[in-house]
């Protein structure tokens, strides 16, 4: 069995590194959520007219479950026969947030725990503790939009040990990349409120949400 361990140091040999292709259905870009231009001569976006002492802000929690498969991902090793090994994401956490009720808009943080689990001709495991922020925008009459920002740090490499020879194996899918909630987008109407998704592809998730006191 030989040890193959991730470096990300220049110039020093060849690298083994687990593959990160997203799926189909995988990483999107966060939207960004922010106040709307303003009409001429109005004051900033989002301004409430309400009269009286400024309210406190609302303030929300949540947890967080989310798997993503990555792969599979095949090469053909120094015998000519092809080989295979699949990676999974595992990610877990909780956030929370507040909303200035006189402006709508709002943010956030959170953190999580990732696990990049890797089996078939490679194995190897790694848990990767991560931090994100939030921001969110709720006009009058609309959904509150949460956007999940990039997660720092944004990626994780995993020490793999090899069932056979890794001459020729492709290192250009090196780091895996990862997001800090999936979906890293949502639209809610109201609180408390669950978004899950049963395996489709191979990715499930389950985000809940509720106001705190």
């Amino acid at each position: 069995m030989i040890l193959v361990v991730v470096v990300a140091i220049a110039g020093v040999g060849a690298y083994l590194f687990v593959f990160a292709v997203p799926s189909s259905s995988g990483f999107r870009t966060s939207p960004t959520i922010g106040a709307k231009s303003s009409p001429a001569g109005s004051a900033h976006a989002y301004t409430s007219t309400r009269l009286g002492s400024a309210q406190s802000y609302e303030k929300y929690r949540g947890t967080f479950t989310y798997s993503n498969p990555l792969g599979p991902f095949g090469i053909d090793d120094s015998s000519g026969h092809p080989v295979e090994w699949n990676s999974t994401q595992t990610a877990s956490g909780s956030f929370a947030f507040s909303i200035d009720p006189t402006t709508y808009l709002g943010t956030g943080n959170g953190q999580g725990n990732i696990t990049v689990a890797t089996h078939g001709y490679c194995t190897g495991s790694v848990t990767v503790p991560y931090t994100f922020t939030i921001q969110v925008a709720h006009p009058p009459g609309a959904n509150f939009e949460i956007s999940f920002n990039t997660p720092n740090p944004t990626s994780a490499t995993v020490d793999l040990a090899c069932h056979g020879p890794t001459t020729g194996f492709n290192t250009a899918n090196n780091p895996v990349t990862f997001l800090s909630v999936y979906p890293n987008g949502l639209s809610v109407a109201s609180f408390p409120s669950t978004s899950s998704q049963l395996p489709t592809g191979g990715i499930s998730y389950n985000v809940t949400i509720t106001q705190s006191s």
